[in-house]
């Protein structure tokens, strides 16, 4: 293993008047193929999460955009069940390969920072197992393709700063363009970047006219889902109101940094000494920006109260910084004793934490029982219960749920359990529509009474669905209401129906 870390080269390996270290493909290659195959080998168990069952249902209902996010996750995701037969492994690889290329691309950051063989490796294995990266790469999710993103985009800027090419700045706009089609985040970035570069330099970079061709070819790509959100009333904004009210129930502003800081594990020491070289040390000099610019991300999250997973896209830049300051030097012999005995500790953690390696049966006394894990377990059987309560009512029973993560478990599951179309007025799935305008009777998933009583006449509990897990998350002991006697016409009560929080 020590091999790994070693920083001999020849000049050959340098790659003639090229000043950087050589790229060590092989060993960082061989790494971030392991990582790819745990996530690959755990992929199929449990089942799906929240929402991949919104994307399929999303992509279902093709648009140039949607309340939560831009179009690529839900094309993809309906793309890629329809292809393979309803295959959960598929569906995952995007998220998977956005780990394998996010730790390649982790390496080369590093090498552009003048990292040889050790600095590549940690970086790349540092980024590659970090809670959140595992995370992000064990379901499809905005965050798995918006991460890699980031990194791309944050790689061409980094290389454009040491080369001056002008290509790449073409490229950096075709990058952000691709993750504006998977999340609106890198905004956030780009402009804290800017107004970072035109502050400590380097200001040319505004005089180069390839920077505006691509941020040309990046408004562009994003110009259709930003009309659909303008026809649509910017629902992002009251979405983006909700997350934030949200974020106060996992500590809000005061818990974004600790939050920040656990999303790394025991990399948050690589991530922090990355700041501050990025910020301080002469060797980054050129990339000082880079460094303000995480800082001011921060301060604009905390401000807007936003959720510190939105900044795991800068863990390469911040990672491969750090790294590239460890050596080797006399003085940093010590680095590969400390490094792989940490990263292996913050690898067992991260799986621990975040991947389907505990039986689901001890699921609920796990130490995953408070984290996402449990949203990807029970929905098989939710639809099941569904369908049995459905098949005693008239067939023409429209099916409501309370839950835009239960209206997508519907679409994927209960057509083999009865359950026909489904409906939701929660979030993005209100604008897939109302039930007919006939609709009499309504099975609803969810809710409460009182809540029910303000849209119908009568209101009858029909039972709940089951808990076969013991794990307390959106498909277990749902209660179920079948109600009759709309009180106003479909499309007026859809209007009063419909919720974002």
């Amino acid at each position: 293993m020590s091999q790994l870390v070693s920083d001999h080269e020849t000049a050959a390996e340098r790659g003639g008047d090229d000043a950087r270290p050589a790229f060590h493909g092989r060993p960082v290659g061989l790494l971030a193929g392991l990582v790819g195959l745990v996530l690959l080998g755990t992929s199929w168990a449990y089942g799906y999460h929240r929402d991949e069952l919104y994307f399929l249902a999303a992509g279902a209902h093709l648009d140039w955009g949607y309340v939560d996010q831009p179009p690529l996750v839900p094309v993809l995701a309906w793309t890629l069940d329809w292809i393979s037969g309803g295959s959960l492994v598929a569906v995952r690889l995007p998220a998977i390969a956005c780990v394998v290329l996010g730790m390649l691309v982790t390496a080369a950051i590093a090498r552009e920072f003048g990292g040889g063989r050790r600095a590549q490796v940690i970086a790349s294995i540092a980024y590659g197992t970090t809670p959140i990266t595992l995370l992000v790469g064990h379901w499809l999710a905005t965050n798995s393709l918006d991460m890699f993103f980031w990194a791309l985009t944050t790689l061409l800027l980094v290389r454009w700063v040491r080369s001056r090419d002008d290509r790449l700045l073409v490229l950096l706009g075709l990058s952000a363009g691709l993750a504006l089609q998977a999340k609106y985040l890198i905004v956030f970035f780009l402009v804290v970047t800017v107004v970072a570069a035109a502050i400590v330099g380097p200001r040319e970079v505004f005089a180069r006219p390839k920077l505006w061709l691509g941020a040309g070819i990046a408004v562009v790509a994003a110009l259709p889902t930003v009309l659909w959100q303008a026809t649509h009333g910017w629902p992002q904004v009251e979405m983006s109101e909700a997350i934030a009210d949200a974020a106060e129930a996992t500590g809000g502003r005061a818990g974004f940094v600790p939050t920040l800081l656990s999303l790394a594990g025991l990399s948050a020491v690589l991530l922090v000494y990355g700041v501050g070289r990025l910020v301080a040390s002469r060797e980054l000099r050129p990339w000082r920006f880079l460094g303000w610019s995480f800082l001011g991300l921060v301060v604009v999250f905390v401000a807007v109260n936003g959720r510190a997973d939105y900044l795991g896209g800068m863990f390469p830049l911040l990672m491969a910084a750090g790294a590239s300051g460890l050596g080797p030097s006399p003085r940093t012999r010590w680095v590969p004793w400390v490094a792989w005995p940490a990263l292996t500790a913050t690898a067992a953690f991260a799986v621990l934490l975040t991947l389907p390696v505990v039986p689901v049966q001890s699921l609920a006394s796990s130490i995953q029982r408070d984290a996402e894990s449990v949203q990807t377990v029970g929905w098989p059987e939710f639809a099941r219960s569904v369908g049995e309560v459905y098949e005693e009512l008239p067939p023409d029973t429209a099916v409501l749920t309370d839950d835009y993560a239960q209206a997508g478990a519907l679409y994927r599951f209960g057509p083999e359990h009865g359950v026909p179309a489904v409906y939701s007025p929660h979030r993005g799935y209100w604008y897939f529509g109302a039930p007919p305008d006939h609709t009499t009777t309504v099975l609803v998933v969810g809710g409460e009474d009182a809540e029910l009583r303000r849209f119908f006449g009568a209101v009858r509990p029909a039972g709940a669905t089951g808990d076969p897990y013991g794990v307390t998350n959106l498909a277990s002991n749902v209660p179920m209401w079948v109600c009759e006697q709309p009180l106003a016409e479909w499309p007026r009560l859809w209007e009063q129906m419909r919720r974002i929080a």
